[in-house]
C-alpha cells in the first residue's frame, strides 16, 4: 500500500483531535490542558495535530464550535418532533438538557466547555454565537419571550447544576420538571 493510500482524510484526523481534546479537557481541567497532552492520546504525530490546529487558541476554537454545533443538532432535531411551533426551540432546548445531562458523557462535555472558556474568555462568545441558531424561532411577543428564556435558565441551572455536583437531581425529578416547565404551562400560545 502507497502512502496516499494509507492517508486518512483530514475530516477523521480533526474529529479525533477534536474527541481527545474534550477528553483532556474534562479530566485535567484548565492547568493540564496543552496540546502536548492533546497531542499524547491520538493516533497522529504533533506536528499533525499542529498543521490542523496551529495554536492552543485554534484548537480551543474548534472545540468550542464542535461543542456548540452538537448541542444545536440535538436541540434542532428535538425541536423538528415537537408540533407546536410557538416556542419549540426553547422547549427543546429544555428537553435536551434535562433529558442529557445526566449521562457522564454530557457532564464531561460542559467540563470541557468551561476549561476552554476559562483558558480563553473570548470563547464565550463565540459559544454564544454558535448557538444562536436554537434562538432563532423564539417567540418575539413580551410574554412569550419571557417565557422561552426561562426555560433555558432552568436548562442552563440544571447544566451547571449537574457540572459542579451541586443538586443531585434524579430522573424522575427531571421529568417532573420537564412536565411542570412544557405545555400545557408555559410557552403555549394563546388561543
Amino acid at each position: 500500500m502507497d502512502t496516499l493510500t494509507r492517508r486518512r482524510a483530514p475530516e477523521t484526523t480533526r474529529a479525533e483531535i477534536i474527541e481527545k481534546a474534550l477528553e483532556v479537557a474534562a479530566e485535567v481541567g484548565a492547568m493540564g490542558f496543552t496540546l502536548d497532552a492533546v497531542a499524547a492520546r491520538t493516533s497522529v504525530s504533533k506536528g499533525a495535530l499542529l498543521h490542523h490546529f496551529p495554536t492552543k487558541l485554534a484548537l480551543l476554537e474548534g472545540l468550542t464550535d464542535h461543542l456548540a454545533d452538537m448541542f444545536c443538532e440535538a436541540v434542532l432535531t428535538e425541536a423538528a418532533r415537537d408540533p407546536q411551533p410557538y416556542g419549540r426551540q426553547a422547549r427543546a432546548y429544555l428537553r435536551v438538557t434535562i433529558n442529557d445531562a445526566v449521562t457522564a458523557c454530557d457532564v464531561s462535555i460542559g467540563r470541557a466547555m468551561l476549561v476552554a472558556c476559562a483558558i480563553e474568555p473570548s470563547l464565550r462568545t463565540r459559544w454564544s454565537d454558535g448557538i444562536k441558531k436554537v434562538k432563532a424561532e423564539d417567540p418575539t411577543d413580551p410574554v412569550g419571550a419571557d417565557d422561552a428564556l426561562l426555560l433555558r435558565l432552568v436548562a442552563d441551572g440544571l447544566w451547571m447544576s449537574d457540572l459542579f455536583g451541586v443538586h443531585d437531581v434524579s430522573p424522575a425529578q427531571r421529568q417532573a420538571l420537564l412536565s411542570l416547565l412544557t405545555p400545557g404551562h408555559i410557552l403555549m400560545e394563546a388561543a
